[in-house]
């Protein structure tokens, strides 16, 4: 996704730069998007061919979501995907945390940055940090010890795992 330039951000003394044209650039949520699927595709190649990804799967917990069906629906894609999941699941709690804490997702990490799994499974980037510099810690501090942060993929065979 892009976004339009400012006109206070274009330096008007450049020679190379289009008069008519406006300047686009990549967003901010393009660009971790990005730099999620480039640390991904690094960790896999760190694994290799010859053994099973091993991944955790974390839920964060939001008022009217089912917990196990959440996690029944990660581990499913994970076999799907010929990835193993790992012993440990991870789950914040819908309620009783100050605001940002999350220290199951922190334990998710521990676990992957320790070698007891190559990577965490999520539903979606609305289960991580909604700073994106914080989001980008956690992907730069996954990357640096060859692990990743994967995402269901949208919609994924029409399930949900909301209450009713």
């Amino acid at each position: 996704m892009l976004e339009l330039v400012q006109d206070d951000e274009v330096d008007d003394d450049w020679p190379f730069r289009s008069r008519g044209e406006p300047r686009l650039r990549p967003s901010a949520g393009s660009r971790l998007a990005a730099v999620r699927r480039a640390f991904y595709e690094s960790a896999f190649a760190a694994i290799g061919t010859g053994r099973e990804a091993r991944v955790a799967t974390y839920v964060r917990a939001v008022p009217g979501t089912d917990v196990e069906a959440a996690h029944a629906l990660l581990a499913q894609y994970t076999q799907e995907q010929r990835w193993r999941v790992s012993r440990e699941r991870f789950t914040d709690p819908p309620a009783g945390l100050p605001p940002g804490r999350r220290p199951a997702l922190i334990g998710a990490c521990r676990h992957a940055g320790s070698g007891y799994a190559d990577g965490i499974l999520v539903s979606d980037r609305t289960a991580l940090p909604a700073a994106d510099e914080t989001y980008e810690s956690y992907l730069r501090w996954l990357h640096d010890r060859f692990a990743f942060i994967a995402f269901l993929p949208p919609a994924y065979k029409g399930q949900r795992c909301d209450a009713p």
